[in-house]
């Protein structure tokens, strides 16, 4: 079987989930058995699958998998349901709408404290405080309805264990916590209990996930692939597996931090220890054919490096009535990026605020949540540039759209001003929807999207003054626009289902000829 390693399947999905999804519809339509193997733990895991049509049987949590709670009923539990100690009478519960959870008070004095899922009636978690008030545990609840994991805390109010829970209440896994220099709580060690009749304990969460995935290869009677899809969190895991398995570093990303320069230039931090240690894998996945010409030339790998696009347009997708130009929002531009750094997404709205000059329709709308990292820097940053140049009615920051159909359906000219991407998505998408591309032409993506003059227009990275002169003269020209447009609609078709899924059966040729090997 084949499996696609993530941390989790987040509410807010960034591109690397988006790319599996589809990777895994695509294993389905074509009857190929494939899972997602998430890592941490997530109470709320299994609605996010089932939001993103992902069945249980597509999906193993590493949690879930020692609690034994893979496939686990679901039955919700609302306040009602719980059960307090007996011998605690004339309990008062009261609601705090401000908070959204319930306080439960026994003379006066609190007890506990209810919380509940977002947007539902179901109990996420309980605090328990003991006589003088201090909170000594939290009960964290899964989704599903049942009780899995107890988190304990110190005198100082800090975390220091938490007990993960099989279904009938045992302990399956102890996390301890210590804190560090700098008084961070840090892992301190994992304890798997009693697990086929032994405990064993883990330095770390690299160690304990390798242990998993040495499991689940063990109980394959498959061939099993692992593709380290986040690579910063699985690559030494997967790497320094013991059990027979055929090894894939992914690449979803630039591999050096200036991807303009990749004969030269430092690497992503997030791909060094593996590009670093190419013996210990077995191939290597980029999207573009171009990225995978420039980790052969610098790292001269003996394993195959095999270019699969990560982006597959469905064959609805593409029978699709096109939408004319003149039926879209005029002048709308749209952007599908994290608000980060890297996406440089001050540079679009400046081109935008250039183009207004000389076509006064011309607005922007970005989707995409925002990078949390400095304290939300960027966000704030790309705020202050839309106050300073007095854009507030020109952007809007939509935030995450889960579904982004009507907005591809409605808009003209998708801008791309990333200083660097491993294929994005969105941009496919939004062609495949006849919007016409207008990118930084940068490694990797945007030039084996965007034909340059055919389906959209390349400008040179950093320059969105070009970038505002090609926007004023699309939207001046409907003709030509309305030109890109159909070419869009047209180009989608190199990324079909097809191609894509015979690029991934060259891969797994090559993993059943090198997995029988190492059994010879």
């Amino acid at each position: 079987m084949i499996y696609f390693v993530d941390f989790s399947v987040p509410e807010k999905k960034s591109g690397i989930e988006h790319a599996e999804l589809k990777r895994l519809a695509l294993f389905r339509d074509h009857g190929m058995a494939a899972r997602l193997l998430t890592r941490d733990y997530s109470p709320r895991l299994h609605w996010n699958l089932n939001e993103a049509q992902v069945s249980d049987a597509e999906s193993m949590n590493m949690f879930d998998y020692f609690q034994g709670a893979l496939g686990a009923a679901s039955q919700p539990l609302t306040m009602n349901d719980l059960r307090f100690p007996a011998n605690h009478e004339g309990l008062d519960i009261q609601w705090h709408e401000d908070e959204g959870r319930f306080y439960v008070l026994q003379n006066g004095q609190l007890y506990r404290r209810v919380s509940l899922f977002s947007g539902t009636q179901q109990v996420s978690s309980v605090q328990l405080f003991d006589h003088f008030g201090n909170l000594y545990r939290i009960d964290q609840y899964d989704c599903r309805g049942f009780k899995t994991m107890e988190q304990y805390y110190s005198q100082d109010n800090k975390v220091d264990m938490e007990r993960y829970l099989h279904l009938d209440g045992s302990p399956a896994i102890i996390r301890y916590l210590k804190n560090d220099a700098g008084g961070n709580e840090i892992d301190s060690r994992y304890t798997l209990v009693d697990y086929q009749g032994r405990d064993y304990d883990f330095d770390g969460m690299k160690t304990f996930l390798r242990f998993y995935l040495d499991e689940v290869a063990k109980h394959d009677p498959q061939v099993s692939v692992f593709i380290s899809d986040r690579t910063m969190i699985d690559d030494w895991s997967i790497s320094h597996m013991t059990a027979k398995a055929y090894k894939v570093l992914h690449l979803h990303n630039s591999q050096t931090v200036d991807a303009n320069d990749p004969a030269h230039a430092a690497l992503n931090y997030n791909y060094a220890y593996a590009l670093h240690n190419l013996q210990d894998w077995d191939a290597i996945v980029t999207a573009t054919k171009q990225q995978a010409q420039d980790v052969k030339d610098r790292f001269k790998p003996t394993i195959p490096v095999f270019t699969i696009p990560v982006g597959i347009v469905p064959a609805a997708t593409l029978s699709i009535p096109h939408v004319p130009m003149a039926e879209r929002t005029p002048g709308k531009v749209i952007a599908v990026a994290r608000i980060a750094n890297e996406k440089r997404l001050d540079d679009l709205i400046k081109a935008v605020h250039q183009a207004r000059e000389s076509v006064d329709n011309v607005t922007l709308d970005i989707y995409g949540y925002e990078n949390s990292e400095d304290n939300f820097a960027e966000p704030k940053k790309i705020k202050k540039v839309i106050k300073d140049l007095d854009m507030g009615d020109v952007v809007t920051l939509k935030g995450y759209v889960p579904n982004l159909t009507p907005v591809y359906n409605s808009a003209q000219i998708f801008g791309l001003t990333s200083r660097m991407e491993g294929f994005d998505l969105a941009l496919l998408e939004a062609v495949s929807h006849g919007v016409v591309g207008l990118a930084y032409d940068v490694n990797y993506g945007p030039a084996e999207i965007i034909e340059n003059g055919k389906n959209g227009r390349l400008v040179d990275l950093g320059n969105w003054h070009q970038m505002a002169d090609r926007l004023v003269k699309m939207l001046k020209n409907p003709v030509r626009l309305q030109e890109y447009s159909d070419a869009a609609y047209a180009s989608a078709g190199r990324f079909g289902a097809e191609p894509v899924w015979n690029a991934w059966v060259q891969l797994l040729i090559d993993a059943n000829s090198k997995v029988a090997d190492k059994e010879g």
